[in-house]
């Protein structure tokens, strides 16, 4: 085989694992979005019946809270890490 056809065997691989990665990533995310979804309903249960606060605020909230405060800290750890690659790169 030359190396132009193991170039092109190289990229068409690369090319269905990235589009497999990216398949992954959002079912993932759906998953997380469902946890999310999950455990704010228990939470806003939760406070309805402890503290009498209203189901579906506290549910939209604390869902909105489990999914975006993971979500950020993800983002800042990424930022950071790539920060540190780039100072290092030169």
């Amino acid at each position: 085989m030359s190396k132009e056809g193991r170039l092109r065997e190289t990229r068409r691989v690369m090319k269905r694992a990235v589009g497999r990665l990216n398949v992954f990533e959002y079912v993932l995310m759906a998953g997380a979005a469902m946890v999310a979804l999950l455990g704010g309903a228990a939470v806003g249960w939760i406070l309805q019946i402890t503290a009498g606060m209203p189901f579906r605020i506290s549910w939209f909230v604390s869902s909105l809270l489990l999914f975006v405060v993971p979500g950020t800290a993800v983002l800042r750890r990424e930022a950071r890490a790539e920060s540190t690659k780039d100072e290092m790169d030169g």
